[in-house]
């Protein structure tokens, strides 16, 4: 639902030009070395190898910066949270016919802020914040968090999402249909059983 991608950038540029133009002045070799530092972590924590807390310090601490510019990150996420263009009415539309619920990774507090800004919340009848739940994702377990809160069977049930790592791994290990949502159109991960496909949330 979020465009995570748009979201991000904004954020980055927000920090770069408060705390970085003196370290790292050009935006460009900034953004390469943020995603270099962060996309390694990122895999870490899906594998249990390190907590979100220690991720969202480390990331930065691998910039030279510290706790007041991770938190400052943060606040930005939420100030610059942009929503693909067809997810509101897509939710509206899905609303009406299914039972919906929201699972989501990441910092608690930012995904809050997240919600609080998009104001689609209110088409979910369950918001899952896997931090807030002791889970993280691919754990399966997660998903069936969810299919609990929705009092629904996996067989009956399907997680959509961009990720193949995360929201594929998730829904393969609860034994959920998945639908990929594939903006970029690379070829399905090998081991991610994906049931359906589709460009854009508007053909859901």
């Amino acid at each position: 639902m979020v465009d995570y991608a748009r979201t991000e950038d904004g954020a980055l540029r927000e920090v770069h030009r408060r705390f970085f133009r003196g370290a790292l002045p050009d935006l460009p070799v900034f953004l390469r070395a943020f995603h270099t530092a962060n996309e390694p972590l990122w895999a870490a924590y899906r594998e249990r190898r390190i907590e979100l807390s220690e991720l969202r310090l480390e990331r930065w601490a691998r910039l030279g910066a510290g706790p007041g510019v991770a938190a400052a990150f943060e606040e930005a996420l939420g100030r610059n949270t942009v929503l693909f263009p067809e997810a509101r009415g897509a939710l509206r539309r899905l609303s009406r016919r299914f039972r919906l619920a929201l699972v989501t990774d990441g910092i608690a507090r930012v995904q809050r802020v997240k919600l609080r800004r998009t104001r689609i919340e209110r088409f979910f009848e369950h918001v899952v914040i896997a931090p807030e739940v002791g889970l993280r994702k691919p754990d399966g377990a997660l998903l069936h968090h969810a299919l609990a809160l929705l009092e629904a069977k996996p067989d009956d049930a399907l997680m959509v999402g961009d990720s193949p790592v995360s929201d594929g791994g998730c829904a393969r290990e609860a034994g959920v249909g998945f639908c990929w949502v594939n903006r970029t159109g690379v070829r399905p991960v090998p081991g991610v059983p994906v049931q359906r496909m589709v460009p854009h949330l508007g053909l859901l």
